[in-house]
């Protein structure tokens, strides 16, 4: 009893409640802040660890020292009429009592507030290769694909894009982890064995949450039937989720049309050059792509991949507007012609009548159907998000680009697409933001620095902004003239001087070499030298300039949008909204 009284008077009780319920909240903050900025397990485990050590040490330490006026002493050298244990205790007993509202606090935070995903969220993990032949490395990621189209067909189901899963190929990080970061309930993961013509995926559904495996299942046929083979397997987990399939969808999982074998591993090998984005892979591309075409006109995904192979080829400057609009366009006309149900086709023909031919009407519908056909479909609403912030839609913008992270939360392009549209409703902060972490967790994607331009320019930030404009040329447009130019008549900090020494020498050099008219109309726009800036922006209309119809959403300068000769260029492109917003004398 004396040695529970001594406990008691040195307030050795109150700080062993107080150390495990302040440790409780550490923890709870570290598992946070591990799915949130996605850190290594490893750190939970050092700091209850930590934790563990501390506390032994923190009862020895509040047996032997007491908290006086003056600091810190033993207690041993302190007599009993100066002592002050029973205030330190009543501070103690405050200190507890905060965090024990706070440990509520939280605990009420994480079940009524965090929504949980939806029991009908899935994502499709990368695929191991069995095959025990590197070179079939394309084939697998083929499949996942295929597997993420036939479940994305699914209106009830949210799919989580490829590019947000690939991080997680021969992933270490927990089950329950994973599916945190990827906002999903259900996660797929599957092997796959192929022998010559045939071939076996093993599918295993695990709740995300438990980290358990709800079902598993094998499936083999040949490889002319891997339309058959995905659409059985979507089918298969569409059951066993529980989830409302359409009678539309159910007609569209039970086609069971064969391909030409060799000809779809060239479209496959296509699809894994095309992506990595770079020349020599393009090259590549386009030899796979027009390979399976040769080998089965009628594959439409296979013209659909040379009209995606040419809008990256757009894109990356590689072709002229002009090239694009004359090649782009025939292989989607030819992959629709051939299955009006391919979401793809819907989503590249909306793209090259909203970036190429400026048809306005039919880009929304194109969207619209594509949407529909897919409802998982990220890339199909992060462009549609664009197509409506350009006709002035911006609630509707907004709504599209959130469905679009939800479900390809990761894909650094989806971030870029994200922080231009807070751009074009004048978030300037945030859309830097969003565009800056994104170059630093994806280091070379170049893909950003016109946005963080319009944004620095916006916010006065003139240094930053010449930055960010010089590395729009020299890095994602692959020339360093204009960056050059910028860059030395900034030396002596004449922003406007630069930025007009920039415009003039891009003028000159357009005269050789292919420039955008766009981005030499906006460096007269922020120079003020607006009619300058018209003449470039009606020259990016009339040659088709993939940016020309940002022209309403992202301009700034409010002696540019009165410009009778401005408001006139926006009738003429049918950007009314823009046209009317302008006209008005108070905007």
């Amino acid at each position: 009893m004396g040695l529970v009284s001594e406990l008691r008077r040195r307030n050795v009780h109150r700080m062993v409640v107080l150390y495990l319920v302040a440790a409780w909240l550490i923890m709870q903050v570290t598992e946070v802040l591990i799915d949130l900025a996605k850190l290594p397990d490893w750190i939970g485990t050092t700091t209850l660890g930590l934790l563990a050590i501390g506390l032994p040490i923190t009862l020895i330490f509040s047996w032997f020292y007491e908290l006086t006026p003056e600091g810190l002493s033993f207690e041993k050298d302190i007599g009993s009429g100066e002592s002050i244990t029973h205030v330190t205790g009543r501070r103690m007993n405050f200190i507890v009592i905060s965090l024990l509202c706070a440990a509520v606090i939280l605990f009420a935070y994480d079940k009524w507030w965090i929504v949980p995903p939806s029991e009908l969220s899935i994502a499709v993990l990368p695929l191991e290769n069995l095959s025990g032949d590197p070179e079939q490395q394309y084939f697998v990621s083929g499949m996942q694909d295929a597997l993420i189209a036939g479940l994305s067909r699914i209106s009830a189901l949210k799919v989580t894009s490829k590019t947000s899963t690939m991080q997680y190929r021969n992933s270490l990080l927990a089950i329950p982890t994973i599916g945190v970061q990827l906002g999903v309930a259900r996660l797929i993961e599957g092997s796959i064995f192929r022998v010559d013509d045939r071939v076996r995926i093993t599918i295993k559904l695990v709740d995300a949450r438990a980290d358990e495996q709800i079902w598993s299942e094998t499936f083999e046929h040949k490889v002319k039937d891997v339309i058959l083979l995905q659409n059985e397997i979507a089918q298969a987990i569409a059951k066993q989720v529980e989830v409302t399939v359409t009678p539309g969808e159910q007609a569209r999982l039970k086609i069971t049309k064969s391909v030409n074998p060799v000809a779809y591993e060239a479209f496959l090998k296509g699809q894994f050059h095309v992506e990595r984005f770079t020349p020599q892979d393009m090259m590549l591309a386009a030899r796979y792509y027009r390979r399976a075409v040769e080998l089965d006109p009628d594959y439409a995904l296979a013209h659909w991949g040379l009209s995606k192979l040419c809008a990256f080829q757009a894109q990356a400057g590689a072709i002229t507007p002009a090239e694009a609009r004359v090649r782009c366009l025939p292989p989607i006309e030819k992959a629709l012609e051939l299955d009006d149900s391919l979401p793809e086709a819907h989503l590249g023909y909306a793209i090259e009548m909203t970036w190429r031919q400026f048809n306005w009407g039919e880009a929304g519908a194109a969207f619209e159907r594509a949407i529909d056909l897919n409802p998982s479909y990220a890339e199909a609403r992060m462009f549609y998000s664009h197509y409506l912030a350009i006709m002035g839609r911006a609630e509707e913008s907004t709504e599209q680009m959130q469905l679009a992270l939800e479900l390809d939360p990761l894909n650094p392009f989806v971030q870029g697409l994200y922080g231009a549209q807070l751009s074009f409703i004048d978030d300037f902060h945030g859309a830097v933001r969003v565009i800056e972490d994104g170059m630093a967790s994806t280091p070379g994607f170049g893909f950003g620095f016109a946005i963080t331009w319009q944004a620095y320019h916006a916010l006065g930030e003139r240094d930053k902004a010449i930055t960010a404009a010089a590395n729009r040329f020299r890095v994602t447009r692959g020339d360093p003239t204009g960056a050059l130019a910028l860059e030395e008549a900034y030396a002596d900090g004449d922003y406007t001087g630069a930025l007009l020494h920039a415009a003039e020498v891009l003028a000159e050099h357009s005269k050789t070499v292919h420039v955008p008219p766009f981005d030499i109309g906006v460096l007269y726009e922020h120079a003020g030298d607006v009619e300058n800036a018209i003449d470039w922006f009606e020259k990016a209309y009339r040659k088709h300039d993939p940016a020309a119809p940002y022209i309403g959403v992202i301009t700034q300068s409010d002696a540019l949008h009165s410009n009778p000769r401005f408001i006139e260029l926006l009738r003429d492109m049918k950007l009314n909204h823009w046209a009317d917003k302008y006209s008005q004398p108070d905007t």
